[in-house]
C-alpha cells in the first residue's frame, strides 16, 4: 500500500513519532473544542443574535483547517522542508566518478531568474547593476554611512 503524498510504502512509524503524538493530542482537543464552540454559537443564533449563525459556520471551518494542518504536520518530513531542508540541500554534494564533489543542482529561484534574464535583456542589465552596487558598497563602519 503506497502513501498518497510521498510515493513511499506506508510507514506506521510516522504516526508514533513525538511530533505526530503531539499533533494527535492537539487534534483530539481542537476538533471537539470547535464542535462545542459551534454548538454554543447555534444557541446564541437561536436567541436572536444573527452574528451567532456566522460563527456557528466558522467553527467547523476552523476544525477542518486544524484537521488539514494535522495531516500535513504528521506527513511532512521536517528534515526536507523549511530551514532545515534548505540547509540540507545546500550542504549536500554529489560525488562524481573521479571522487570530487560537485555542487547540488541549482536553486529553483536561480533557474527562474536565469530564464527571466534570458527573455528580458533590461532585467539582466538591471540585475548586473544591483550586483555591482552590492559588491562595491560595503561600508566599513557606521561613521562611513
Amino acid at each position: 500500500m503506497a502513501g498518497a503524498s510521498s510515493g513511499r510504502p506506508f510507514d506506521r512509524r510516522r504516526w508514533f513519532t513525538a511530533r505526530a503524538l503531539v499533533a494527535h493530542a492537539a487534534l483530539i482537543v481542537w476538533v471537539p473544542g470547535c464542535a462545542i464552540a459551534s454548538w454554543w454559537q447555534v444557541g446564541i443564533g437561536l436567541s436572536g443574535d444573527s452574528l451567532g449563525w456566522i460563527y456557528s459556520v466558522m467553527w467547523p471551518c476552523f476544525a477542518l483547517f486544524g484537521t488539514v494542518f494535522w495531516w500535513h504536520f504528521v506527513h511532512d518530513d521536517p528534515d526536507s522542508i523549511g530551514r532545515r531542508g534548505l540547509r540540507r540541500l545546500q550542504d549536500a554534494a554529489v560525488v562524481d566518478s573521479a571522487g570530487q564533489q560537485a555542487p547540488v543542482e541549482p536553486d529553483v529561484r536561480e533557474i527562474a531568474l536565469a530564464r527571466a534574464e534570458a527573455e528580458d535583456p533590461e532585467l539582466a542589465e538591471y540585475n548586473a547593476y544591483l550586483a555591482a552596487l552590492a559588491r562595491d558598497s560595503r561600508p566599513g563602519s557606521r561613521r562611513e554611512r
